[in-house]
């Protein structure tokens, strides 16, 4: 297996259903690529071994992930993981040549704790500080540069979304909240993972 070919990762929803069990090998075959299997993307903890290996892969990979392109793309970023692309359901997923032939697939099981943690998009953040000032649960703290950095992500409270509401750009998002501007949604942009295997087919 040539190790600088490309990679796309996909994370399967939380609760797992069949659709999701067959999406990554389903990629893996369409375009020659090494696929990774892996459990909701947001439920790992920093320091996981997996997390360890996508932050080290030969190339920054491409991401499919059942939550908006947006806060997936700062989750990855607060991951320390590079990447190529993020692909939302509604994209055209198209990969770069040199990939393997006849595709490979590596999945990942291990059972992960689920979390509630805020996301930041820093190229929101004005650094105000209204998200510090007003969490009661010691979730921020504040970086060298004066911006609010998730310190303690697990301090949290589930469903507890006050800080999104109170940042005037809209910085701090939950993926997992009903609003889904709070999740980091465009209005009236759809991304439902169980579409994927039509998306597949339309390629």
């Amino acid at each position: 297996m040539d190790n600088n070919s490309p990679t796309l990762v996909v994370s399967r929803q939380r609760q797992e259903t069949l659709e999701n069990s067959d999406t990554a090998s389903l990629l893996a075959a369409k375009f020659n690529v090494r696929a990774l299997g892996i459990p909701f993307l947001y439920d790992f903890p920093v320091d996981h071994p997996v997390i360890e290996r996508l932050r080290f892969l030969p190339q920054p990979a491409y991401f499919l992930v059942p939550l908006s392109q947006r806060s997936v793309k700062n989750l990855l970023e607060y991951l320390q993981i590079p990447y190529a692309e993020v692909f939302e359901t509604q994209d055209t997923v198209q990969i770069p040549d040199g990939g393997i032939s006849g595709g490979e697939l590596e999945r990942f099981d291990e059972p992960l704790q689920p979390r509630w943690y805020p996301i930041i998009d820093n190229s929101q953040c004005n650094a105000c500080l209204e998200c510090v000032n007003y969490c009661l649960f010691s979730v921020y703290a504040i970086d060298g540069d004066s911006h609010p950095s998730v310190e303690q992500p697990d301090a949290c409270r589930d469903g507890c979304p006050a800080c999104a509401r109170v940042c005037p750009n809209q910085a701090i998002m939950f993926p997992l909240y009903e609003d889904r501007v709070i999740a980091g949604y465009e209005q009236g942009v759809a991304d439902d993972l169980n579409n994927l295997i039509d998306l597949v087919d339309q390629i």
